[in-house]
């Protein structure tokens, strides 16, 4: 019956990708404005209406909408994703020049908010409604309300402009000293936008479980804390961590946009507001089409953990094959 379930998931996972695509690909030509225009700028206007329907039939844009869809996937499922409008570089080049950025970003921020969450969730989940607990959740909502641009500006402002201990921009090269440095704004404010969500979720879930019956019992056996906490407390609140962790993927994404943008981070999210400025179908496609399996395959692999750790899901699954 698992094998099944991964089975279906798996082509859950084609079909929404190909029903992404599609949706994608014609909102995007739906946007107004037009490559060539973006290309040229006012030498556009002067050019003859021959040499200005030369350059779109250049790009493939005189054909019909379903034609060039097609065209496009065609080539994406023989690996080649075309040329920049702009730059002529190998849109394939540009978008793994720019994933190493963003994975790494994304991986620090991950490791703050686990280390952070992990430590306030535990506390106010112990102390539900003490001094410490509300502190964590007025900060928490603080966190949640304010837009990552503006905490991020207010980071430059106080560690770049007045404290210049921290740099502004960029990834730096010069050293892991250097390049930690680049690092810390953009994870921190990264982390920042969503950590309030995630020591919620565990205090919420420890809060409750504590006061369940078995948890007494285990007390009355002699069992210690410390055990009760991470054998049985924290287990059970891993699911829906770790769930809410799958769904919040799309949101990091998108979120890294902002801040990559801000500090120069020449990662994805740089990549795909430059491109959209610039009307860069071919590269705005890839980095959408990464991304949408970014967040699909990695909603699927967390099911899939959840599914290992969780063995009412897989008697669940037992029960569902047996009708």
């Amino acid at each position: 019956m698992i094998i099944r379930f991964v089975v279906s998931r798996f082509f859950e996972v084609i079909i929404v990708l190909f029903i992404g695509s599609i949706l994608c690909f014609t909102f995007i030509r739906m946007l107004p404005g037009d490559p060539a225009a973006a290309m040229y700028g006012d030498q556009l206007q002067k050019m003859s209406q021959a040499d200005q329907l030369r350059i779109a039939g250049n790009l493939g844009l005189d054909q019909p909408l379903y034609m060039q869809y097609g065209k496009w996937l065609l080539n994406v499922l023989q690996g080649e994703w075309g040329h920049s409008y702009t730059t002529g570089e190998d849109v394939k080049v540009m978008v793994a020049n720019s994933v190493e950025p963003t994975v790494i970003l994304m991986l620090f921020s991950t490791i703050i908010i686990l280390v952070i969450s992990l430590f306030f969730g535990i506390l106010t989940g112990l102390s539900r409604y003490s001094v410490l607990d509300h502190a964590v959740t007025i900060v928490g909502f603080v966190l949640m309300s304010l837009p990552s641009f503006w905490l991020a500006l207010m980071l430059i402002l106080v560690f770049s402009v007045y404290l210049g201990i921290l740099p502004t921009s960029g990834i730096g090269h010069e050293g892991i000293d250097v390049w930690l440095k680049h690092l810390i704004m953009p994870s921190v404010v990264l982390a920042l936008a969503h950590i309030g969500y995630y020591i919620r979720i565990l205090r919420n879930h420890i809060a409750v479980t504590k006061e369940k019956e078995f948890v007494w019992a285990l007390q009355a056996r002699g069992i210690s804390k410390r055990r009760i906490l991470y054998k049985h407390l924290l287990s059970n609140a891993s699911l829906p961590f770790l769930s809410y962790m799958g769904m919040s993927l799309s949101l990091t994404l998108a979120g890294s946009v902002v801040v990559e943008t801000l500090f120069s981070w020449p990662g994805l999210g740089r990549l795909s507001l430059k491109s959209a400025l610039a009307h860069d179908y071919p590269v705005i496609m890839a980095v959408i089409l990464l991304s949408m399996s970014v967040v699909i395959i990695g909603s699927f692999i967390i099911d899939l953990i959840c599914l290992w750790l969780d063995p009412r899901m897989r008697e669940q699954l037992v029960k569902e094959g047996g009708r």
